[in-house]
Parts: structure tokens; C-alpha cells; sequence
């Protein structure tokens, strides 16, 4: 089975509806940085891109991990109930050993690591926003792809 590229034309128009979805997701979730992506097509692919790195690590998530540079500096953590940031020092033999953590408003709680990431799980937004919109262009796919077949629209 040959395998042909999908015209630019048509991986630009995917790739505009790809980021018109990714954006009203973006939007759903409160964030604020929906303007920073734009959509990249070449011919057989399509994309989303964004000038925000944080957008890119939101999307595909990361994995659990010791904070060992938290060693001898006091960080302010932050608050769900508004009453300011909490203030607590990263004591160098503390930091990845188990123990007691004083966390705001919960109080002392039992930790197998102190200072310890729990990590972030991908949202996938812009895959699931290709991927609706690739769905919603089917019928457009189908109707380039045939007059591709038939030699129409080729100079």
C-alpha cells in the first residue's frame, strides 16, 4: 500500500483547527498562555507549537523526583487559602530521608521522602486536539485525497 502525504493546504487548514481546539481547552482550564501556540504543517504532518515551555511540560507531564537542590534555602510554599505564602527550610540531612513534614494547614504528616515531587500527570491536550481535529476533517481529507486520484487540482 503507497502511502501518500496530505497536500500543505490541507495540513494547514488541520493544523489552524488543531490549535482553535487546543486554545477553547487551554480556555476551559483557566489557563492564560492559549495565545502562545501556533499550528505547523509540512506536507503528510501536523502540529501544534508553542513558544512556552511550560505549556509543552503541562502537556506531556513528568515523573516523581527528590528536590535535592532545596538543601540549606528557605522556600515559601504556596497557599489554597489565600493567607500567604508558608516559609520552610530545606534542611540538608532531611532532604529524601523519611520523616515528619509540616505541611500548612494539615499540620505534621508522615513522608517515606521529605521534599519529594510528586510528579505532574500529562494532560495531552494537544494530541487529543490534533486528533479532533483530524476527525472533523474527514470528509475534507477524503475529498482531497480522491481528486488527488483522479488528477484534479494538480497543474
Amino acid at each position: 500500500m503507497a502511502r501518500v502525504p496530505l497536500p500543505v493546504a490541507v495540513s494547514e487548514t488541520i493544523a489552524r483547527k488543531a490549535v482553535t481546539n487546543a486554545r477553547a481547552d487551554l480556555f476551559r482550564r483557566g489557563w492564560k498562555s492559549a495565545s502562545a501556540m501556533h499550528p505547523y504543517s509540512m506536507p503528510g504532518r501536523i502540529g501544534i507549537t508553542s513558544t512556552v515551555k511550560h505549556l509543552l511540560i503541562q502537556n506531556s507531564g513528568f515523573k516523581p523526583f527528590v528536590m535535592w537542590w532545596v538543601k540549606n534555602r528557605t522556600l515559601p510554599l504556596g497557599c489554597a487559602q489565600g493567607d500567604g505564602p508558608h516559609f520552610r527550610f530545606g534542611n540538608p540531612k532531611s532532604v529524601g530521608t523519611a520523616g515528619w513534614v509540616d505541611i500548612p494547614h494539615k499540620g505534621k504528616v508522615f513522608r517515606q521522602q521529605r521534599w519529594r515531587h510528586p510528579g505532574l500527570k500529562p494532560k495531552r491536550f494537544m494530541e487529543s486536539s490534533i486528533q479532533s481535529a483530524i476527525k472533523d476533517s474527514r470528509t475534507e481529507i477524503r475529498e482531497t485525497v480522491m481528486d488527488s486520484l483522479r488528477g484534479e487540482g494538480m497543474p
